[in-house]
């Protein structure tokens, strides 16, 4: 006597074989994604300055915290750029620069800076002296035209979210009154924006 199999019970081995494997596979990609997820987080345990911004907070501020008289522009160069000095002076000016030059006097502005939301994006640092009565901006002289422009306009390429930067103006002894004004600016525009007080004949007044 021949007996009918069952058609269900036929099917039912094949169908959780099938049903394993769909298990297995989904369990794998979760054990392969959760690997890739604790590398990723090692690796920036390691490496803290490669970690994405998380965008939690974003803005900026810049603040004159200090403006030191007479300091030439070799000083400046050698406290800012310590580590690459001559190359920086002639960065600066395109060329070697003279002795004359190196030591022109000027003022040593101390910039702090506070960035969120920006990291691994290039900030601009830049100032502008001002005219305190006429409120109108103008160029110290003292310095070639490039070089000038130059000193203006600092580019931080991904800087720390806090930090004190340095800034050279020439003298502003024979100028009047006078004010400068910082500006931190982003490809997005302007970030944040300080004047300082007052100088008279290059000295902050009380």
């Amino acid at each position: 006597m021949t007996l009918l199999e069952d058609p269900e019970t036929t099917a039912a081995p094949s169908k959780r074989e099938s049903e394993r494997g769909k298990t297995g596979w989904f369990a794998t990609v979760c054990a392969l994604v959760a690997l890739a997820a604790a590398a990723v987080g090692l690796f920036w345990d390691f490496a803290p300055q490669f970690r994405p911004d998380p965008l939690e907070v974003i803005g900026a501020d810049v603040t004159i915290a200090a403006i030191e008289p007479d300091v030439t522009l070799e000083a400046w160069l050698r406290k800012a750029r310590p580590n690459d000095y001559a190359p920086a002076a002639r960065e600066l000016f395109g060329r070697e620069p003279s002795k004359a030059e190196l030591a022109l006097s000027g003022h040593l502005v101390y910039v702090r800076i506070q960035v969120d939301g920006h990291k691994h994006k290039d900030v601009a640092l830049s100032y502008r002296v001002f005219n305190a009565r006429s409120q109108m901006p103008f160029d110290p002289l003292g310095l070639p035209d490039e070089a000038a422009s130059r000193l203006r306009h600092a580019r931080l390429n991904a800087p720390n979210e806090r930090s004190v930067q340095l800034l050279w103006i020439p003298s502003l002894e024979k100028e009047g009154d006078t004010f400068i004004r910082v500006e931190l600016t982003s490809e997005r525009g302007l970030l944040a924006v300080s004047d300082s007080g007052t100088l008279r004949s290059g000295r902050l007044r009380g």
